[in-house]
């Protein structure tokens, strides 16, 4: 009876530890995977901002961020290699639908809306890798976290700027007759 009881006691606290690695090593795929999926939608949206915008401050923005995450994500592609890890290759359906809704917006609208987009994103992205610096455990995947936690930061503090400026910019008003700006007194261009 006591060889069954050591027996089950073994075979339970091994089911533990196995349990515990199996979790550690789903968390690590977990951020393998967001990481991942977060650098290619930023690269994805970026590009589409270099063809939609007009605004050259958001394009001097979507050129940062693609530049930066394209060396991210080749980092992580690497980094994951040395691991055995394997990586999504595709962004969610969640990113699809952004992509989705930006490519249906032009103008002053689609800038508004990329900036938007760009500082949840980069929120989410923050508070991921700032997760994985604090409760990962691969040195190695914490070390990649630490490296490009500032530069996400700092995505993160200009997207916000970028958004507050544009929030402070009044868009112009229009007139009874739909002309921006025009006082009829003035309007020359009336029909």
């Amino acid at each position: 009876m006591r060889k069954i009881f050591t027996f089950y006691a073994v075979l339970a606290i091994g089911a533990f530890v196995l349990n515990g690695f199996v979790a550690q090593a789903s968390n690590q795929d977990s951020f393998w995977n967001e990481a991942a999926q977060s650098g290619m939608a930023e690269v994805m949206l970026g590009n589409l901002a270099l063809q939609k915008s007009s605004n050259e401050e958001v394009r001097q923005m979507a050129q940062k961020i693609i530049d930066d995450h394209t060396a991210a994500n080749n980092e992580l592609k690497n980094l994951a290699a040395t691991k055995s890890a394997t990586l999504t290759t595709e962004v969610n359906a969640k990113q699809k639908g952004t992509y989705a809704t930006l490519i249906a917006l032009s103008g002053e609208d689609f800038d508004k809306e990329f900036i938007k987009v760009m500082v949840k994103d980069h929120e989410k992205a923050v508070s991921l890798f700032q997760k994985q610096i604090d409760k990962g455990t691969d040195a190695d995947v914490k070390a990649f976290a630490a490296k490009t936690l500032p530069t996400l930061q700092g995505h993160l503090n200009a997207a916000k700027a970028m958004n507050d400026k544009m929030k402070s910019m009044k868009s112009p008003k229009k007139n009874s007759d739909g002309d921006k700006n025009m006082n009829p007194k003035t309007n020359t261009n009336r029909k």
